[in-house]
């Protein structure tokens, strides 16, 4: 069964028109509770978030169409290894808890916008800032494709093939740029808050799904070991590498999204901020383990997928389940639901998130410095809704190359961990230098780029020299620049002062 086999009635378009009717209806009352025309109420919603609604836009931000698709797909194609992918967003939370507390305290009392913000007022380096910011909205920009295509996909299941993989994208794209455009990050918090608690209860509903019904774990894993023993092996030598290089490069390149960095910034106190991301480290019990169980099934229902098809795993083991009963029909329109409510929660943080970096570190900062607020929250949504339209082009240019999500996930990846040198390094240790970040960004950025280049002709083994993944080694040239390099500017001063409180940058 193909995901446009499906056909869920008219229920399942009700469901999803009435979801996406709230989501231009919060988009509406976040403008009208906005407190002011101003950047840092559009792009940070003022005076920030409490616990319940930083939580959950967090979660939702954190948990997209790479999670319950992309990860899926790459259960499917790796097999019962892959169940370390768990161990993946665990460790991307840890990092959070090494820099974020640090870096809530120093964005309150120097009101950072943009991660760009943070990175020029501790360097004072205008290389090391326009890298960042480009680093992260190549990142961003790919990122938002990844949900696009997702995005695609979902919307072909979930209306029975009515709507195209092209028409689906559109749908939405047009929903998400309206309600953003409307009510900025207080808007998109809102709707993160009913996309967050969606998935929530999605996941928890279809994890029972999956290990009560068909035997359970035991018969997948029988029906597996009959069709693809191999993929029931543990991993040696090169796959071993390949599971510690993919930790790093997750664990790094994550958690500096910079439309997490701004939850950071949203929080409206110390206590919320922890008391969310101590939640969030048992999250990847529920979410991604959801989806490498989603691959694992669809392994042992359907193995003969190849290709982007492995992406659609997760909507035909979904789609298994329709007929059983009607408890199960709703179940799965409703996790359907979910998907698409990651999706666009992830998709929408991304865009506002490129629209306040270009705004604010490109444009304020290099062609308009005198610019007033209304002027550039003007530039920073046509810079938005330009860059949607582009992407949604790239989406349909995607579909016809049949590029996997998990190409997709890792040519992001590699190049935005890049940056976590310069906001994990910064703002513990004070002694590190804007020369040195800068000239670590650009030698990991381009060894990372070399490789990539030798992966297309062909150069590596295993896709990359080790078997580790190009990034990582990107990373390991970036810190030993970054270090090294600080450590001989040892006759100089440590770095410029934070302000009036340089003890938040001592190690």
């Amino acid at each position: 069964m193909s995901p446009a086999d499906l056909d869920f009635g008219t229920s399942a378009l009700v469901v999803m028109s009435v979801y996406l009717l709230v989501m231009l209806g919060l988009g509406a009352l976040g403008r009208a509770r906005r407190e002011e025309e101003s950047l840092r109420d559009f792009y940070l919603a003022g005076s920030g978030f409490g616990f319940a609604v930083l939580f959950l836009t967090l979660f939702a931000t954190q948990y997209s169409g790479n999670t319950l698709l992309g990860f899926a797909g790459r259960s499917y194609q790796q097999g019962l290894s892959y169940v370390v992918s768990v161990l993946f967003m665990i460790g991307v939370v840890t990092v959070y808890l090494l820099y974020a507390p640090r870096l809530f305290r120093l964005a309150k009392h120097y009101r950072y916008l943009t991660p760009g913000d943070f990175v020029y007022h501790r360097f004072q380096h205008h290389g090391a800032r326009l890298m960042c910011v480009g680093l992260l909205c190549w990142g961003l920009a790919n990122y938002v494709l990844e949900q696009l295509v997702a995005m695609g996909h979902g919307m072909v299941a979930i209306s029975g093939g009515r709507l195209s993989f092209m028409q689906g994208v559109i749908l939405l794209a047009v929903v998400m740029i309206v309600y953003e455009s409307l009510g900025g990050m207080r808007a998109v918090a809102w709707t993160d808050a009913v996309q967050g608690t969606l998935v929530l209860v999605g996941c928890a509903a279809i994890l029972f799904a999956l290990v009560s019904t068909d035997g359970g774990l035991s018969a997948t894993a029988e029906r597996v070991m009959s069709s693809a023993p191999e993929k029931l092996e543990p991993p040696t030598g090169v796959g071993l590498r390949s599971w510690l290089s993919t930790l790093v490069l997750l664990a790094f390149g994550v958690s500096i999204y910079p439309h997490a960095i701004q939850r950071i910034f949203v929080a409206r106190e110390a206590r919320s901020l922890r008391r969310s991301l101590a939640i969030m480290a048992f999250m990847p019990l529920i979410t991604t383990l959801l989806a490498f169980l989603l691959g694992y099934v669809g392994l042992g229902m359907f193995p003969e997928l190849t290709g982007t098809e492995s992406d659609k795993v997760t909507i035909y083991v979904l789609s298994n389940l329709v007929a059983r009963s009607p408890i199960f029909y709703w179940l799965v329109v409703f996790v359907f639901a979910a998907v698409v409510a990651a999706i666009m929660s992830t998709a929408d943080s991304a865009l506002l998130s490129l629209g306040s970096m270009f705004t604010k570190d490109v444009y304020k900062a290099y062609v308009r410095p005198d610019a007033g607020d209304a002027h550039l929250l003007k530039v920073g949504k046509i810079f938005a809704s330009s860059l949607l339209a582009l992407l949604v082009l790239m989406a349909w240019v995607s579909l016809e190359t049949e590029s996997s999500l998990w190409f997709l996930i890792r040519l992001k990846l590699e190049f935005m961990a890049q940056l976590a040198p310069a906001i994990v390094l910064g703002v513990r240790w004070r002694r590190l230098q804007g020369g040195p970040v800068f000239a670590g960004m650009a030698a990991g950025t381009l060894l990372t780029l070399t490789i990539w280049v030798g992966v297309l002709f062909e150069l590596w083994p295993n896709r990359s020299p080790w078997g580790v993944n190009a990034g990582v080694w990107g990373l390991l040239v970036n810190v030993a620049c970054c270090v090294v390099g600080s450590l001989m500017i040892s006759n100089r001063d440590a770095g410029p002062e934070i302000g009036d409180r340089p003890s938040d940058m001592r190690s």
